[in-house]
């Protein structure tokens, strides 16, 4: 006589592709909680990336040659010869009759911005604080980056229409002024501050991918039945 067999087979293993019935079961997260998460996590993304473009200038300057290049006597230095964002070192008699001083939303530390005696091309930015700002204008040398009035936007626009309209001092777009006491190597906190602005939109790319893919063919939606 046969034998029957009482003891069931073991249910075969699942499929790696199949959908488990306990995460069907869930309920599929608010289609508006989604959005704004997508949203912000998409705006994160671009106002990182708006911040890293805005900080070109900065990383570029960061890596110009340390070594100094003298303009000499400012009232021999040909306008049409700079070269913007470099390091350079220049020689004059501040014009203190036509000092501006101001100060930065984040920073404690106050700044004079003035031109140089015998022109009107050339300003130059000095940190003062107390007894500094004598010594800063008492001086003749002067050493740091190089820019425009124009690369600098709008930050400066009320220093611009200040040594215009109350100094009688035009100041155009194209105007240079040096930020004194500024070397290359002072602006590796705008490599820092590029590098975390990259991981933020990694970060926030994976995970928009990971979250927010969309299902394969053929696979319910969570919280369908």
């Amino acid at each position: 006589m046969a034998r029957v067999k009482d003891i069931a087979e073991p249910d075969a293993a699942p499929r790696e592709d199949s959908v488990d019935p306990e995460l069907v079961a869930l309920p599929a997260p608010p289609k508006g909680r989604r959005l704004a998460a997508m949203t912000v996590m998409a705006l994160t993304v671009v106002a990182s990336l708006a911040l890293v473009g805005s900080l070109r200038a900065d990383i570029a300057y960061f890596f110009a040659p340390a070594t100094v290049v003298d303009l000499g006597e400012v009232t021999a230095v040909d306008p049409a010869a700079l070269e913007p964002n470099t390091f350079v070192r220049v020689s004059g008699t501040p014009s203190a009759a036509h000092t501006v001083r101001y100060g930065k939303l984040l920073s404690s530390t106050t700044y004079a911005v003035f031109p140089l005696a015998g022109q009107r091309d050339v300003f130059v930015q000095v940190p003062v604080a107390g007894a500094e700002e004598e010594r800063s204008l008492a001086r003749r040398e002067y050493a740091g980056r190089l820019v425009t009035f124009g690369q600098l936007g709008g930050r400066f626009s009320q220093v611009r229409q200040y040594l215009g309209d109350a100094m009688g001092v035009p100041v155009s777009s194209e105007s240079f002024l040096i930020l004194a006491d500024e070397p290359p190597g002072s602006y590796g906190w705008a490599l820092v501050l590029a590098a975390l602005c990259l991981l933020f939109v990694l970060v926030n790319v994976v995970l928009m991918l990971r979250w927010f893919r969309p299902l394969p063919a053929g696979e319910p939606a969570q919280g369908s039945t």
